[in-house]
């Protein structure tokens, strides 16, 4: 009989629970517990205050996780000692044998977090691999693990003729669980290797994220259920019936995605190009497999499928060149110099940094209107990111105070009158 069988027996005995030996260990414990409050504290303040340190919140947060129950361990094993020359100690080994299960358990799930760092799905759910692992642990020391797993693969059904046990489920959740981890880990060192290579165009660098994205996960589900031992060609079957869901459920979305990959291949969008969809202005923020995100430029961000891109007409103002042409109309009376008005637009919008020169500005007699005559400055810009409105006031303010202080007049609408007085002949 093993050490921790023969722990077990006396902690199952009535006589011994309440013998003068088991009381002591049980002060011991309470002194422990006592001590360990009255540390703690002060342990972890140490961690929080000393600036030389350099933690970070989250390091610190681990660092207490560990460092608590190995101070809970000090404390028992040093009482334990002292007591052990009087008094078997079976019941502070087990304590003993569960803070070691909890250091190691989360020592292991803060070595996964150096190792997936920056996993959002291992942060989520460390605590809980954390518990986990710490519960088998103690099984494992206590020898129950065979029995435990013979009890679970005992427990077996079927499913399209192929024989599955309830240990089997467990191992593929714990497996996936770990595989999908790991996947989204190497997905995420793909992507930023990528986003370092250059020669390649954000479009094509989208694309090969996105395949080797489907392709990590897809393989570590496979190897995870053929490790396992389940037969993985009964997914042919669920891939016939998604199949049919494609069919008939799934259309737009499936359209969606084909829609972002053809985007993607055909380079008729790229990230940062400005767009006019519909009633939406904006820029390319986001090209991903079922939507694209467009940012107007009041800050608001418009989530477009990627079906409407390929079904609907829109404007890509920077398809060619990010040269982007703006205009602002203005109406001078007929009393006023044609030449002078618009010398004047002309000089306003070349004192603008963001006007570009190089096709230089132009300004228009477009039309002889009834109040005034109609003149159009043209002018292109190549950060129409930037937006417009701005760029149009500080220009039309400027024009307005050299029309104001060179006799330039804007129209307002008049109307000539002319009465005739007449004699009534009855």
């Amino acid at each position: 009989m093993s050490e921790y069988q023969l722990i077990l027996n006396d902690l199952t005995n009535f006589y011994f629970l309440t013998s003068e030996a088991a009381i002591s260990q049980y002060i011991v414990i309470l002194l422990s517990v006592g001590l360990f409050i009255l540390t703690r504290r002060k342990i972890n303040k140490f961690f929080i205050d000393n600036k030389s340190l350099k933690l970070s919140h989250n390091v610190i947060s681990g660092v207490e996780k560990i460092i608590n129950p190995i101070v809970g361990l000090t404390f028992i094993s040093t009482l334990s000692l002292l007591i052990s020359f009087y008094y078997p100690t079976h019941i502070l080994n087990l304590f003993e044998i569960l803070l070691i299960a909890l250091i190691f358990a989360r020592l292991g799930v803060y070595l996964l977090r150096f190792i997936f760092k920056g996993n959002p799905l291992l942060k989520a759910f460390e605590n809980i691999i954390a518990l986990l692992v710490w519960i088998y642990a103690i099984i494992y020391i206590l020898g129950y693990s065979s029995v435990i797993a013979g009890t679970l693969e005992g427990m077996s059904f079927q499913v399209i003729g192929t024989s599955y046990n309830l240990l089997m489920i467990i191992q593929l959740i714990i497996g996936l669980i770990f595989a999908i981890a790991i996947a989204m880990s190497m997905a995420t060192l793909v992507e930023r290797s990528l986003k370092k290579t250059k020669g390649l165009n954000a479009n094509l660098k989208s694309m090969i994220n996105k395949l080797l994205k489907l392709l990590i996960y897809i393989t570590a589900v496979v190897i995870t259920m053929d490790t396992i031992g389940i037969d993985i060609t009964f997914l042919s079957v669920f891939g016939g019936a998604f199949a049919v869901g494609l069919g008939f459920g799934m259309q737009n979305i499936v359209s969606n995605y084909i829609s972002g990959f053809t985007i993607l291949m055909d380079k008729s969008l790229h990230i940062g190009d400005i767009l006019t969809i519909g009633e939406h202005y904006g820029i390319v923020t986001s090209i991903k497999s079922r939507y694209t995100v467009l940012k107007k430029l009041e800050g608001v961000e418009v989530i477009i499928p990627n079906n409407t891109l390929i079904t609907e007409n829109i404007i890509n103002h920077t398809y060619m060149d990010r040269n982007v042409r703006v205009w602002i109309d203005i109406q001078i009376s007929y009393k006023s110099s044609v030449d002078l008005a618009k010398k004047i637009m002309h000089d306003a919008a070349m004192k603008q940094d963001r006007v570009m020169k190089d096709p230089e500005p132009n300004v228009y007699l477009f039309y002889f209107n009834e109040s005034g005559i109609d003149l159009k400055l043209v002018f292109f810009i190549k950060d129409a990111e930037e937006g417009q409105l701005r760029l149009k006031s500080e220009i039309s303010e400027e024009i307005w105070r050299e029309f104001q202080k060179q006799g330039v007049e804007i129209p307002f609408p008049q109307r000539d009158l002319h009465i005739k007085s007449g004699e009534l002949k009855s």
